[in-house]
Parts: C-alpha cells; structure tokens; sequence
C-alpha cells in the first residue's frame, strides 16, 4: 500500500511539473509572437469594426475600420471615408485581440491612396496638423505632398482627408 501511494504521488507531482512547463512555454511563444504584432497589423485584424481613434491635435475619431495600410488607415465615418496617416494616430479604442495572418498582398502606401483620389479628380477636405483645412479637389501628388485646388501641402501636414463614400 504505501508503495502505491508513493508512486500515485511520485506520477501526479511529474504530471504537475510537465504542465507548469508546457504552460510556461505556451506563454513564451505567445509573449514571442506578440512582440513581433505592429500596431498597424493589430488594427487590420479589426477590419469590419468601429474602434475610435485618439487622434493628435483632435477630438477621437470614431468609425468603422475599412482598410489599413503600411503607414494609413481607412475609417468610415457616418458613410464618409477618411484617410489618416499612422503618424497622426494617438492611440486606439475599441480593438479586439486578432491580428491578421500574414497575407501575399501588399497594402497599398498613403501616396497610393492619394494618387488614387487624384486620378478620380475627387473632391476631399484635407485637415491639417495645425486644424486649418483645405477642400477642393485632388489635383497631383507627390512623392511626399498632395495638391488640392493649388494648395500643395505635405503629408506630414495632413491630419487626416475627407472624402464621400463615392466620388
């Protein structure tokens, strides 16, 4: 009997370590793997959901989440699309804890996305950092600026542009 008793416990206090160690490897590689998460790619795996952002120089701005790319996002604000560069972002609310699989597509740059209004010859309302706003439409971009109705005015100045949903 009480060499049963010794195994019974010599097997349960094994059993007891092996899953502290597996518990504590399973919480290394999950630390591990969301060190490697940017902010960005948790905010893609929120596609489809309303978040709000912190934005700088600004009130939150809150909206569904339509596209995010390398240095931007997309954010459908009462049916208006609103580009925001990554820079002006200040935090977010509202995330889930989904990050996307990595995916073949590269997201599109926020030259891209300007280039794309531009070529549209939409109309937008661009917010500057400094809460000024310029409206018109898109006229050329750059390779660091967008033109609107002649006023040149470099992304780092761009808090955020306004465009309707369809233009």
């Amino acid at each position: 009997m009480r060499w049963e008793r010794l195994f019974a416990d010599l097997e349960a206090e094994a059993a007891e370590m092996e899953a502290r160690a597996r518990d504590a490897e399973i919480a290394e590689r999950t630390r591990a793997e969301i060190a490697a998460v940017r902010w960005l790619q948790r905010l893609r795996g929120a596609t489809g959901t309303t978040v709000s952002l912190a934005m700088a120089g600004a009130g939150p701005l809150s909206g569904r989440v339509r596209y995010v790319g390398p240095d931007w996002v997309l954010v459908d604000v009462v049916g208006q699309d609103v580009l925001v560069p990554a820079a002006a972002v200040l935090g977010v609310t509202g995330l889930g804890t989904a990050a996307p699989p990595d995916v073949e597509r590269v997201p599109l740059t926020w030259a891209a996305a300007w280039r794309t209004l531009s070529r549209d010859r939409a109309v937008v309302r661009v917010e500057r950092t400094d809460g000024s706003v310029v409206s018109g439409r898109v006229d050329r971009v750059g390779a660091d600026f967008v033109e609107v109705s002649g006023v040149l005015v470099p992304f780092t100045a761009v808090r955020a542009g306004y465009a309707p949903r369809e233009w």
